[in-house]
């Protein structure tokens, strides 16, 4: 999919501008974070990317810092515990975390999921209809604590709205 059609659709998936989502897209793509496509063609984007970018609008950072957010926020791992020897059926990170919801999305909708991308540190919750809550923070912090005193806003993405974004990715 075209860099034009990405961004519509993450700023039809979160409310956003599209011009805003195209900004961001430029940044992660002067930082290495999505493909830079070749000379005289644009780069064709794919779900990770499209993952991704959506991350990266929602987390609310600035232009300036954008890249730096994304990459942390999709280097939280669940609860910010070091899981480096944990069961390879325990996600690594919220990029596989992310990467499992929307095969599960590809094949069906999220109904009772909501996704919090939280603005002012590094955290990306998964909140279920059950009520539950799993939290992926920066590995070290304390598992389920507000790393701030300030007041925790996120963006919030409903399961069916993020499944319908993963399948009109994977048919871009």
């Amino acid at each position: 999919m075209t860099p034009k059609q990405l961004t519509e659709m993450v700023a039809g998936c979160i409310g956003v501008p599209a011009e805003r989502a195209l900004r961001v897209a430029h940044r992660l793509r002067d930082a290495g974070i999505l493909p830079k496509g070749g000379p005289g063609q644009a780069p064709d984007f794919g779900r990770a990317d499209a993952i991704t970018l959506l991350v990266a609008v929602a987390s609310g950072a600035t232009l300036r810092t954008v890249a730096e957010r994304t990459s942390s926020l999709l280097e939280t791992t669940p609860g910010g515990a070091n899981v480096s020897g944990a069961p390879l059926s325990i996600p690594r990170n919220a990029e596989i975390q992310l990467a499992i919801l929307a095969n599960m999305a590809a094949h069906g909708a999220l109904d009772g999921l909501t996704l919090e991308i939280v603005h002012g540190w590094p955290e990306i919750s998964l909140v279920w209809a059950d009520g539950k809550v799993q939290r992926f923070q920066a590995a070290g912090s304390i598992a389920n604590h507000q790393p701030s005193h300030q007041a925790r806003v996120a963006t919030t993405i409903p399961g069916p709205a993020f499944a319908k974004f993963i399948k009109e990715a994977d048919h871009g």
